[in-house]
């Protein structure tokens, strides 16, 4: 104690999505389904953290500033890029903050209904977001994407809940950062009953931004003793002004 204001969406990254324009929400229970609304970061926040462990989680959002700025960087620069490096850990450890606060602070909808809140029995998130050696085996972040999709860089980010069976308790998060999917799984999943797992990337080394003869890098450290491999995107044409078309592989 005592609880204090936390944006669900980090400020930082809030600021780098709306570049010189609106940051706008959709999705949200108190928003009309399929409305659209500019919104100030502060109207974006909860009383959902200590102040203990707003502080102590800081560094995530560093992070995720980060990451979210190379992106940009890499698939919309028309310079040179210098590769970014950060640590893998702490992008899925934000994604787990973000999902706990829109969880707790009752911001999870499908229309205008309110979905549960409430994680999977045996998910210790404090101690997953405090130490990275506490994500159970093939927890953390996939990348989802097969191989020859196509995709249209758009300054969106975009989050989905997933559920277990009964679609009562929260057991991952699928997201979307700037035409790039992704899913978190923050609770260990039955490889035998999920088949298509196993086609997914699990824990990217790297995501690669080609276009033409440069090649612009996101690099992702890991501390869990595996081979990891990249993502790799090939710009193909320009859509328009701010948006790229690209082919993971």
């Amino acid at each position: 104690a005592p609880i204090s204001g936390e944006h669900l969406i980090s400020e930082a990254v809030i600021e780098i999505l709306r570049g010189d324009g609106n940051f706008t929400a959709s999705g949200l229970p108190w928003l009309e389904a399929g409305e659209t609304k500019a919104l100030a970061p502060k109207n974006l926040t909860a009383n959902c953290l200590c102040r203990r462990h707003n502080s102590a989680l800081s560094p995530l959002d560093a992070a995720a500033k980060i990451f979210f700025a190379g992106l940009r960087d890499c698939l919309e620069s028309s310079e040179a890029v210098l590769p970014y490096l950060l640590s893998g850990h702490d992008v899925e450890r934000w994604l787990l903050k973000t999902l706990k606060a829109m969880a707790v602070s009752g911001s999870l909808a499908q229309g205008r209904v309110k979905l549960p809140g409430a994680f999977e029995r045996g998910v210790d998130i404090i101690r997953m977001l405090e130490h990275v050696d506490e994500w159970p085996e093939a927890t953390g972040l996939y990348f989802i994407m097969p191989t020859g999709s196509q995709l249209i860089n758009h300054t969106r980010f975009q989050l989905q809940p997933w559920y277990g069976d009964a679609q009562k308790e929260l057991v991952g998060l699928w997201s979307n950062f700037l035409g790039l999917e992704f899913v978190m799984m923050i609770a260990a999943p039955n490889v035998l009953q999920s088949p298509g797992l196993k086609n997914w990337l699990y824990r990217p080394s790297a995501i690669d931004v080609l276009i033409g003869k440069s090649k612009r890098q996101i690099g992702l450290s890991w501390q869990d003793g595996r081979l990891h491999r990249p993502i790799q995107v090939t710009f193909e044409k320009l859509v328009t002004s701010t948006a790229s078309k690209g082919t993971d592989s």
